[in-house]
């Protein structure tokens, strides 16, 4: 809805980027649960069930593979059929994919991963969760609730949320630099990471060391460096011309 929304905005027929938004969550799918396999490779596979490739019920993607799986999709694409300049493009996905991160962390929640540290138990936001839940299993065997944790995930959807109303508010005023606005996500995104996987206790990181994400996150801000000053601008095209058609309206 937010992508049909800002392809009006931007003068884009929204039926044009259905098959698109569609592929993008599969390959994003594809991207995050690959990246999880890699990085939790040795805790999925101690049983040697290499069936546990495919259970994603029980947690198991990772939003930078998302991403990552997500743009390989628009490159693939942007090959085979014209849905307009790969940077304007960037910029109508940058607020529905804030806004599914939101949703993405309540799920986790909801499933009781991607928890965070101990907290004390009068913290107003410590989250307890269920016997047989991910979090109760990693601090005992399951059988009972987990101890009061940060909840990490809650805290994530904020920011998922937060930015989604960012970017929808900047896209208003950054569509003659395409792809400012989705250098603004990734600016945005990856400090806020960043400083809650400082909480978060599901990594296996010892005190000191960075996580795989915060690594991760340093990449996406020199990225967001890199097309925030290298956006071109865009030219003015007739009332009569949509603003993606084939990418001549708009520079490159």
């Amino acid at each position: 809805m937010v992508l049909r929304a800002g392809a009006r905005r931007s003068q884009v027929d929204p039926d044009r980027l259905t098959d698109l938004a569609v592929l993008l969550v599969l390959f994003g799918v594809i991207g995050g649960r690959v990246w999880y396999l890699i990085q939790y490779r040795h805790e999925v596979y101690s049983t040697g069930d290499w069936l546990e490739t495919f259970r994603l019920w029980r947690g198991g993607l990772v939003l930078y593979g998302a991403i990552a799986g997500g743009l390989i999709a628009l490159a693939w694409l942007q090959r085979k059929q014209r849905y307009g300049p790969w940077r304007a493009l960037l910029d109508l996905i940058a607020p529905a994919l804030a806004l599914g991160i939101a949703f993405g962390r309540l799920g986790c929640y909801l499933n009781g991963c991607c928890w965070g540290e101990v907290c004390a138990a009068d913290w107003p936001l410590a989250a307890v969760f269920p016997p047989g839940s991910p979090a109760s299993i990693s601090y005992g065997d399951g059988s009972a609730s987990s101890p009061p944790l940060y909840p990490t995930q809650l805290y994530s959807a904020c920011q998922g949320l937060i930015l989604a109303i960012v970017l929808w508010r900047a896209g208003a005023h950054l569509g003659h630099r395409p792809g400012r606005t989705f250098a603004l996500f990734l600016g945005l995104y990856g400090p806020g990471r960043a400083v809650i996987e400082l909480i978060r206790a599901d990594h296996g990181v010892g005190p000191g060391q960075w996580t795989i994400s915060q690594l991760a996150s340093v990449v996406a801000l020199a990225v967001a460096l890199a097309l925030w000053f290298r956006a071109p601008y865009r030219q003015r095209s007739s009332p009569s011309e949509p603003a993606l058609p084939d990418g001549s309206a708009t520079g490159p």
